[in-house]
């Protein structure tokens, strides 16, 4: 009874075209939301089916394809295609040279109070092998040489990325919300840690300040390559450089002392080093002008004797030849030198036996004011003449 009573009331509103309006309207909201609805879906399959499966590699990076959390490809280079999440995972990891900075160093306030010492556990520092402590400062650069060796031996811990990326320095949170650090990060500095305390261990104070620094630095980077290489991890170390190495500043004025003497000692070996290198090349100088000199005039004697030999032979010859008009020559060319080398008068004595007078006491010339007493003066210089005579 209430049934019937109910469909003529529908009937009668039917009728009366009151809900004809507001039914139509509902009608195309729901057609234009079912239209919505179904462009929505067909766009979210177009982009589940082809945007969100495509990644392309940038440069210096390496893109590993997961499938169900099982390796299905690496790849360097290019763009590709896959099902995306969750069929397919896509991990990138960067190749390029990365830089990771690891401090041995205490913390400011125990290295600065008075009666501050440092403290395990919150100081960082190293002991050589004498018993000595030295803080230091390093920088690492490398590289991941084969990235799924990577991902499977350092990035696989629960929880490795978050939102999309590794978390800095290696930070995660686990079930309980407790932070902390794991990974690549965390793996690469404790294993360097390992290598330079070991090295550390093994060294002399002297020798890592101060003349052994190279040698100290060469054989932590030794150790830590071959640490790494013994973890099989794919990573590669380009180079390990170590920035500073110093004593604590309770004992840093002693080791300057040390270091000012060692390199006053130095700069005194180097001069003295210098000034017998100087010595050295002016003595191997003046050796060799020394013995050119002397080559020269060897040279210069043996010429002479040379010519002088040729010239005797030659002389020989004619004389056995001709001894007479060769005795001759010879006198002549003697009397030309010895004439040319007289200066004033000359007088040749041919051997003859005959006498030869000569006047060795010249009358001097006489001026026209003495001819008064030319007869006198004549007579006394005639005089004189034949008694000198």
């Amino acid at each position: 009874m209430a049934e019937n009573k109910s469909v003529i009331t529908t009937n009668e509103f039917d009728r009366s075209g009151r809900y004809d309006a507001g039914l139509k309207s509902l009608a195309k909201s729901l057609r234009v939301a079912f239209l919505l609805l179904l462009i929505g879906i067909i766009a979210t399959l177009i982009y589940f089916v082809s945007g969100a499966g495509y990644f392309s590699v940038e440069p210096q990076e390496a893109v590993i394809v997961t499938r169900f959390g099982r390796i299905v490809g690496t790849y360097t280079s290019g763009g590709h295609w896959f099902l995306p999440y969750p069929v397919n995972q896509f991990i990138r990891i960067k190749t390029s040279q990365q830089l990771l900075e690891i401090d041995f160093a205490a913390v400011e306030s125990s290295q600065t109070a008075e009666n501050g010492s440092l403290q395990p556990g919150r100081d960082n520092y190293i002991i050589t092998g004498d018993a000595n402590i030295v803080h230091s400062s390093w920088t690492i650069a490398y590289r991941v040489d084969n990235p799924e060796k990577y991902y499977l031996r350092l990035l696989t811990p629960q929880f490795p990325v978050q939102n999309g990326r590794v978390m800095p320095d290696d930070e995660f949170t686990d079930a309980d919300g407790m932070v902390g650090t794991r990974g690549p990060i965390t793996f690469l500095r404790n294993l360097f840690r390992q290598a330079v305390i070991k090295v550390t261990a093994e060294s002399r104070v002297n020798d890592i300040l101060y003349a052994g620094q190279s040698t100290y630095s060469e054989a932590v980077r030794r150790e830590f390559a071959r640490l790494i290489e013994e973890s099989d991890c794919g990573i590669v170390i380009e180079n390990v450089g170590l920035n500073r190495i110093y004593p604590p500043i309770k004992t840093k004025a002693a080791f300057e002392e040390v270091t000012s003497a060692i390199n006053a000692s130095s700069a005194m070996r180097n001069e003295a080093l210098a000034y017998r290198v100087a010595q050295e090349n002016e003595a191997v100088s003046r050796s060799a002008a020394i013995r050119a000199e002397a080559e020269a005039y060897k040279q210069r004697i043996i010429a002479q004797l040379g010519a002088q030999s040729a010239y005797f032979n030659k002389i020989y010859e004619q004389h056995i030849l001709n001894p007479g008009t060769l005795t001759m020559a010879l006198y002549t060319d003697m009397l030309r030198e010895v004439a040319a080398a007289i200066q004033g008068d000359k007088f040749l004595l041919d051997g003859a036996g005959r006498a030869l007078w000569l006047k060795i006491n010249p009358e001097r010339r006489r001026s026209s004011s003495d001819s008064g007493n030319e007869g006198s003066g004549s007579t006394a210089g005639q005089g004189a003449s034949q008694e000198g005579r």
